[in-house]
């Protein structure tokens, strides 16, 4: 069995580097966290490597402030075993893809059913809600101990992913999972309230600048919103303060397709897509070169921001319409 295989490479290994995609999330922070500390629990030297900018709403767990960028590594460090979590291709880590052109092994763990399968060890379970539950099966097969600490992590990672539980990619092995990391002793309502409910002052502005620019399209069924840098600027807030802010004008009753257009600069734009149940965003995501998940994916697109609405809003109604 693939996790059996990469347990004895924790084993066997002494050095480890553990990394993500860029504008990582509660499931990419959680679950290389929950990895980073089962590695050093057993005794090992591991570098948790995330080439952006962190959501300060994760600064709670433990590990957060060890997080380092690609740029903290020396070029020369060599290491046993790299693992890339979470993350659909190479492109999507940014320049920690520097540091894994040093690993012995590229373990690639994932949960999008569009991921190339970039590793030299890929386990990829696209019927898994998080990457943390992928990682808590590690732990858990390997004999390890999923420890308070490694519960908080993975716990994260998971009400992240599944919205609180809420998401249709939730399914009984999460409850499960869910139930066995809150019995470790971890306080779960604030972890909850920590990830959901706490809002800064410059990410409040933020939202409200946001919803200002909703559009709605096809008879309500399609919501639209932007983020600009100017928006950024005068808000005091950071490009992750966004993260939520799709899943408000997904909420709307009539809506079923969500998409937020967000400037990274002038001119290229970072696409985020929900859907509740009729529209495949991953097959959307897909045609402008990203990937995801049925109802929730993303990609790149380049162009002005009326063109990259309108490409993908020709996109929605081909599925709408009932075309594919």
């Amino acid at each position: 069995m693939i996790l059996t295989d990469i347990g004895k490479l924790m084993s066997s290994g002494k050095c480890f580097a553990v990394t993500t995609h860029v504008s990582p999330d509660g499931d990419a922070i959680g679950s290389v966290l929950g990895l980073y500390h089962c590695l050093t629990q057993i005794g090992k030297n591991v570098d948790v490597v995330i080439d952006d900018i962190l959501p300060d709403k994760y600064n709670f767990l433990a590990g957060y402030n060890m997080i380092k960028k690609a740029d903290d590594i020396s070029k020369d460090k060599k290491y046993d075993c790299i693992f890339v979590l979470d993350s659909g291709s190479e492109d999507r880590i940014g320049d920690s893809i520097e540091i894994i052109k040093n690993g012995n092994i590229i373990v690639n763990i994932d949960h999008h059913i569009t991921n190339t399968m970039f590793g030299d060890i890929n386990y990829v379970d696209p019927n898994a809600a998080s990457v943390g539950e992928i990682i808590y099966q590690l732990i858990k097969i390997n004999g390890y101990d999923v420890s308070k600490v490694i519960s908080e992590c993975l716990y994260t990672s998971i009400i992240t992913d599944t919205g609180g539980f809420r998401y249709s990619n939730t399914t009984s092995t999460t409850f499960n999972i869910a139930g066995d990391l809150i019995n470790s002793g971890i306080n779960f309502t604030e972890i909850a309230n920590r990830v959901f409910d706490r809002k800064t002052v410059p990410e409040v502005k933020l939202l409200s600048m946001v919803m200002s620019t909703l559009e709605l399209y096809y008879d309500n069924k399609v919501s639209v919103i932007y983020l600009t840098e100017d928006m950024l600027y005068k808000s005091g807030s950071q490009y992750e303060d966004a993260e939520s802010f799709i899943n408000i004008v997904r909420d709307i009753d009539t809506v079923d397709t969500a998409i937020f257009i967000k400037e990274k600069e002038k001119g290229t734009f970072r696409i985020s897509l929900r859907s509740k149940q009729i529209v495949d965003v991953k097959d959307i995501a897909v045609a402008f070169g990203g990937g995801g998940h049925i109802r929730a994916a993303g990609c790149t697109i380049v162009g002005s921001k009326d063109e990259v609405r309108d490409k993908l809003l020709a996109e929605v109604k081909k599925q709408l319409d009932g075309i594919k």
